[in-house]
């Protein structure tokens, strides 16, 4: 597989080169969503699939539809003409490459750096595996070892969609054209075929994530790409969030991380301490809850509105 891996490898560069020197916008996301999936494919054969499913669902799948339809909401004449009448100077573009180039630099020395062997975080993990709850490292590290690095991403995908909310910037029309999922034949035909599969294997990856690749994360980004998926078939529309449901649900994996933390905070001397007893029930519990506020969450950051609902016939 030796060759299989180097041809990965040039292909990743090779990519990463056009993506980031690509003439127009669109022709850049498209590169960009093909690096993601380039990198999914090196992470599964450096035997990462945790991280492998993440960047494919989340890196290149949402990330780039969110991409195209900003690019296509920008796709005004006057957008197009402050794009194209922006240049940059010789000078510039060398300096963007050397900056580049020293934070590639950088990080190669960093990562030489790391401690090998039995110091290694990875190492530790697994030698202490037996206590996590779980069987599966991946899971150990995220919702028990460095369990408050994943609150905090939590707490950063709900500042994103503050924000998104707050700019007033939504990606779709509140109100669809009546063909939005009839333009042609095969629209609804795929989103009835692969958004019920979506979420079985969504809620598969979130199932599967105490004994095996999968989580909150990957499940709950599987989930959102058949929210999504709905929404560009027009199944689901933009709306105000009038009851607090949505409010609830999006607060809902924080508030149980944090209680759940501060709850065994007496029995174990510390925040998100779990006690043995309890650690795998409550490592479940907020999984389950962070994948909801996940999952809806990234739906409504493509959407740029409170809330969703079902589009009336």
């Amino acid at each position: 597989m030796i060759v299989f891996d180097l041809l990965l490898l040039v292909t990743l560069v090779l990519v990463a080169w056009h993506c980031v020197t690509a003439a127009d916008m669109y022709r850049a996301i498209v590169l960009f969503i093909v690096l993601g999936f380039t990198l999914a494919l090196s992470w599964a054969r450096l035997g990462a699939p945790d991280v492998a499913l993440a960047e494919a669902a989340i890196g290149a799948g949402l990330l780039g539809v969110l991409l195209i339809a900003t690019w296509r909401a920008l796709g005004s004449p006057r957008s197009t003409a402050a794009d194209a009448a922006v240049q940059w100077s010789p000078t510039a573009r060398w300096a963007l490459r050397a900056g580049a180039a020293s934070v590639a630099l950088m990080i190669a020395v960093i990562l030489h750096q790391l401690p090998g062997g039995e110091d290694s975080g990875g190492a530790l993990a697994l030698a202490n595996l037996a206590d996590a709850g779980t069987s599966q490292p991946v899971t150990a590290v995220l919702l028990n070892f460095r369990a408050l690095d994943t609150l905090l991403e939590l707490v950063v995908l709900l500042m994103a969609l503050l924000g998104v909310i707050l700019a007033r910037a939504p990606l779709l029309p509140a109100q669809p054209a009546a063909d939005a999922s009839t333009h042609t034949p095969m629209t609804p035909a795929l989103v009835k075929l692969f958004a019920p599969l979506l979420m079985v294997a969504g809620a598969w990856l979130l199932w599967a994530g105490s004994h095996a690749p999968g989580g909150a994360f990957q499940g709950g980004a599987v989930i959102a790409g058949a929210g999504v998926l709905l929404a560009l078939g027009g199944r689901l529309q933009p709306a105000p969030d009038r009851g607090g449901v949505v409010r609830l649900l999006l607060a809902l994996g924080l508030v149980v991380f944090i209680t759940v933390g501060l709850l065994v905070m007496p029995e174990g001397d510390a925040f998100l301490a779990y006690p043995s007893a309890l650690t795998y029930p409550l490592m479940l519990l907020i999984e389950y809850c962070v994948a909801i506020s996940i999952a809806l969450a990234l739906i409504l950051i493509y959407t740029g509105t409170e809330g969703v609902r079902r589009r009336q016939p």
